[in-house]
């Protein structure tokens, strides 16, 4: 899990692209994209939440959504605080395809000012 004490989402965004670029791919359920799956795999936001409750890692919602649960750990501040910013990040997880990818990141770049390499190797990364 990423720690996100004393980071602004800049640099929460890096740790988080690095990572699902390292991992090489999206985190997937049996119904489609989770937090984490048995793989040890995570979604972007997944990076962001406790490890240890199989239910928040299978849980399919969107990030506003995780919003209502108290299980969120000790970044659960930081997800409030920045859950609109995190909405588009996940979504940008979430899309196999390299143009709605290329949308996001624009989103992303535009609305927030939030770019770094990992996220073009990500969009790079896409179908």
């Amino acid at each position: 899990m990423i720690d996100t004490t004393g980071k602004d989402i800049h640099q929460v965004a890096e740790e988080i692209f690095k990572l699902l670029v390292e991992q090489g791919e999206r985190c997937m359920g049996v119904n489609g994209c989770v937090y984490g799956n048995s793989k040890g795999q995570h979604c972007a936001v997944g990076f962001l939440l406790p490890e240890d409750s199989k239910e928040l890692m299978s849980y399919e919602g969107a990030v506003s959504d995780l919003m209502a649960r108290s299980d969120l750990g000790k970044n659960a501040l930081f997800i409030e605080n920045n859950k609109h910013k995190l909405d588009v990040i996940q979504i940008l997880h979430d899309e196999a395809f390299k143009g709605i990818r290329l949308k996001q990141r624009q989103t992303l770049r535009d609305m927030f000012n939030i770019t770094n390499k990992y996220i073009d190797q990500w969009v790079e990364m896409g179908e």
